[in-house]
């Protein structure tokens, strides 16, 4: 029988390494799908901003130009209409900055003396060719087509009624200074104790004239003040007047 030797020991078993596990290995940060997920709607975000920065800058761009050109139109449209009533009222009057036109001086002068019963040298002359310079005044506007050329310029209705105002109040102002010249004639031709009374009435339409064309002035310096033409100096920029 085999004697176990009391010296001898059993040698420990060496500790087991440890398990290897999987290591997770991360990507590099920008290689991340939510970092590349944020960055790419970040940048979808800026570019879509910097679209509509161009689109509205574009659009703001154009709509300058087009307010640039309609003013430009509306000036020289306001000056077209300056040159044509300031040429037609020059012919039969004076015009004096800040105040309404003097037109027709010589007839207040013969319908005065009228309805005084005077009967002025060359007074039926001189009214005839009253007549004759209103209507050399009148063509000119009437046949003016001004409505087309206040149309499609961006104008706002008060701009165009202060425009077509304006012709419409001057040329019935003309109209009524031939008519009193008219009537001035007639007193002329009727007898001495008739001609004050007629003379009254051509005196009345003259007034009517007037009123008529201070209306129609007024209307006319609003037209131009509007389109920035201040020549022709303003008391005040108002609401235009009905018809």
């Amino acid at each position: 029988m085999a004697i176990k030797g009391k010296g001898r020991t059993r040698g420990r078993q060496p500790a087991r390494a440890p398990r290897r596990a999987p290591i997770e290995v991360k990507p590099p940060f920008f290689v991340r799908r939510w970092v590349q997920a944020s960055i790419a709607f970040v940048a979808g975000f800026l570019v879509m901003m910097l679209v509509v920065w161009i689109t509205n800058g574009l659009r703001q761009q154009r709509a300058d130009d087009k307010a640039a050109t309609e003013a430009s139109e509306q000036r020289t449209a306001g000056q077209n209409w300056k040159t044509q009533v300031e040429g037609a009222l020059g012919k039969v009057g004076t015009l004096s900055p800040g105040a309404s036109p003097a037109l027709f001086p010589d007839l207040t002068t013969l319908i005065t003396g009228l309805q005084a019963g005077d009967l002025p040298d060359g007074a039926a002359k001189s009214l005839k060719q009253a007549r004759s310079d209103a209507k050399g005044a009148i063509d000119p506007l009437r046949s003016y087509d001004l409505t087309a050329h206040v149309r499609d310029i961006g104008m706002n209705e008060g701009q165009v009624s202060w425009f077509l105002n304006s012709k419409a109040r001057i040329v019935q102002a003309l109209e009524l200074y031939s008519l009193a010249a008219a009537q001035a004639r007639l007193a002329i031709a009727a007898p001495a104790d008739q001609r004050a009374a007629i003379a009254d009435a051509a005196a009345a339409v003259r007034d009517k004239a007037t009123e008529t064309l201070q209306a129609g002035w007024s209307d006319y310096q609003n037209a131009l003040g509007s389109v920035q033409i201040f020549d022709s100096p303003l008391t005040s920029l108002t609401g235009p007047s009905g018809p």
